[in-house]
């Protein structure tokens, strides 16, 4: 008994919007459903389903995550810094219901806000101080790699 060819195409075409329709999340990623910019459902392990064309899937890493993070900055007396650093952090999941912001974005923009206004609270000669220092200001999950200031007159010490 042979099948008929529309009935392998239908059972084609179902399988293909079933696959369509389901995300996975797990192995170090989460996944978040859109709908018009608004997070609809979130997972974080197995399938997510979604309906193509109307609902988007976005995902992020899930875990601990390493994040560079390079950021200019002014000192309290007008020395100009650039900061390199490590953000160690784990990424919160967006909320149903609310507007989807990446969260690698929101992690590495937290970051910066601090280290930006830790350098603000400090003359260019205490950046590099082992007890008041910017290394001594910054949370733990902010690991600083390198700091260079651009010096004018009146300081003393350079990159650190």
């Amino acid at each position: 008994m042979t099948t008929p060819v529309g009935l392998v195409l239908a059972l084609a075409v179902v399988g293909l919007l079933a696959w369509a329709s389901v995300a996975w999340a797990g192995a170090g990623r989460g996944v978040a459903v859109l709908r018009r910019g608004r997070v609809v459902r979130v997972g974080d392990c197995g399938p997510v389903p979604h309906v193509p064309g109307l609902e988007e899937v976005r995902d992020w890493p899930t875990g601990e995550v390493v994040l560079p993070l390079l950021t200019h900055a002014t000192t309290r007396d007008g020395a100009d810094v650039r900061v390199l650093a490590e953000l160690r952090t784990e990424l919160v999941a967006p909320a149903p219901g609310t507007a989807y912001d990446d969260p690698v974005a929101v992690a590495e923009a937290r970051a910066e806000r601090l280290v930006v206004a830790a350098v603000a609270e400090r003359d260019a000669d205490l950046l590099f101080d082992e007890v008041d220092g910017l290394s001594s200001a910054l949370p733990a999950e902010v690991e600083l790699v390198e700091v260079d200031a651009v010096l004018g007159r009146g300081h003393a010490r350079g990159t650190g």
